[in-house]
């Protein structure tokens, strides 16, 4: 069935254009919806263009999947895809495994994510999810679940060989060889004359982002400056980009877009390079294109300290003994990250957010001492390292351990409630809730200095 080309459709509110289409007939019992839209996240019409087509194109494959029936895939076969993820990683690691200590907390966060079901799942569904709907596999439940369970040996076999070799051990990996071939009938042949996208390179880095268990934020930023690239060159072919059409893109962002200096190279040009790089390393590429580009910035003049004064600090934390009752009509979640956010973050060091996606089990007593437990597994850390933090005897005193055990499992500082039937999602729900802080630290503690970002 042939679709008609959906043009991008601008919200009459917020100018922000939009993907939408009407669910082919045929599938409007399995799907469920009658139309499917979402946000393509700018208000340029060029660029919405450009992420339109994009999304034509994923949409597609999604109508595709559900009109396949689904098929059991046979072990043999769930074990060669688990390699193709092992292969991948290993080659992006090649030449450097990065410090043996952040391998080891690798294999202790595996061993966390190995406990239970609903771990493995927030682990590597997505990943899974993803590996198949590149190959085109719609298989059933049973068979996806043993994928899951062979991405786990997969990724472990990976962790512990990488931990090798960042202790100097570049040996090759002696059960390498377990993994077989995939069939050929699960790997779909691309024709002679097909062209290598930019897009297909932008979904290599975003499978292996994922895989990782890095922040599914950070993928829609990614995408959102590649389409951008994509947008300027007229084109999706990857082969046929020049050091000289990045050139002028960047030229195009800071003199046309208006862009600053300083963000056309450390947001735009910095993500073309690593997943032009991406591709280099799994030999889609010969060259990055954009590997010997530069645009020169002058660093911003710094007019106050990067911190609170003592005197901020002192305001903030005051402010946040507040009676709850005088913090107005805000949920109980967000009167408790008020509560309590400022004050583990000026006793731990720890970042708003990393504080605000705590939930009540990353209370953990280690050799008889109370921590907070701050881990990937949560959602965002600025480092990506798992680590425990000491609580201060003065936050134990205030009650903080006794306020995080009366509380439900789950998290702390926001609900995990489904708004509007949509699961909640961990890392945006706690980016809300740190947001929510700063707010209240400009508007009701006055910390207004624009030099300074409230509670990082």
């Amino acid at each position: 069935m042939v679709l008609q080309m959906t043009r991008p459709q601008k919200n009459p509110k917020s100018g922000i254009y939009y993907f939408r289409q009407k669910t082919p007939a045929d599938l409007v019992a399995v799907f469920g919806r009658k139309e499917v839209s979402w946000s393509l996240g700018t208000k340029d019409p060029t660029e919405a263009k450009a992420r339109n087509i994009d999304a034509v194109r994923k949409q597609a494959l999604i109508w595709d999947r559900l009109r396949k029936r689904p098929e059991p895939l046979p072990h043999q076969q769930i074990v060669a895809l688990s390699g193709v993820l092992y292969r991948d990683h290993m080659a992006a690691l090649e030449l450097e495994p990065g410090e043996p200590g952040v391998w080891v907390e690798t294999l202790k966060l595996l061993d966390r994510a190995a406990a239970s079901p609903e771990a493995m799942e927030r682990w590597y569904g997505s990943t899974v999810d993803t590996l198949l709907l590149e190959r085109g596999i719609v298989t059933d439940d049973a068979s996806r679940q043993r994928l899951i369970q062979e991405t786990e040996r997969a990724i472990r076999q990976l962790a512990e060989q990488q931990l090798k070799r960042a202790e100097g051990d570049y040996s090759p990996d002696p059960r390498a060889n377990r993994f077989p071939p995939l069939a050929s009938s699960t790997v779909p042949t691309a024709a002679p004359s097909e062209k290598l996208s930019i897009t297909a390179l932008f979904k290599l880095w975003e499978r292996d982002h994922l895989a990782n268990g890095k922040s599914a934020r950070t993928v829609g930023d990614f995408r959102q400056k590649i389409d951008s690239l994509i947008a300027f060159l007229g084109h999706d072919e990857a082969k046929k980009v020049t050091p000289e059409n990045i050139a002028d893109w960047c030229d195009h962002l800071r003199h046309e877009k208006g862009l600053a200096a300083r963000t056309v190279s450390q947001k735009y040009l910095t993500v073309v390079k690593v997943v032009f790089g991406v591709a280099v390393e799994k030999r889609k590429l010969k060259e990055n294109p954009a590997k010997e580009n530069r645009v020169r910035f002058t660093k911003p003049q710094r007019v106050r300290q990067k911190g609170f004064t003592d005197d901020e600090a002192k305001a903030i934390l005051k402010a946040a003994l507040v009676d709850p009752a005088d913090l107005g009509r805000r949920t109980t979640e967000n009167k408790r990250a008020i509560r309590w956010g400022p004050w583990i973050c000026a006793f731990s060091g720890a970042r708003i957010t990393e504080v605000m996606q705590m939930r009540t089990d990353d209370l953990v007593e280690d050799h008889g001492i109370l921590c907070l437990r701050i881990t990937p597994e949560a959602g965002s850390v600025k480092t990506g390292a798992y680590r425990l933090v000491p609580i201060h005897p003065q936050l134990l005193d205030m009650g903080l351990a006794r306020m995080i055990r009366s509380l439900p499992p789950g998290p702390v500082f926001y609900s995990s409630a489904p708004v509007r039937g949509k699961p909640a999602d961990p890392v945006e729900r706690a980016q809300s809730a740190g947001a929510k802080v700063g707010q209240w630290v400009r508007e009701v503690v006055g910390i207004t200095d624009p030099n300074v970002q409230p509670m990082l």
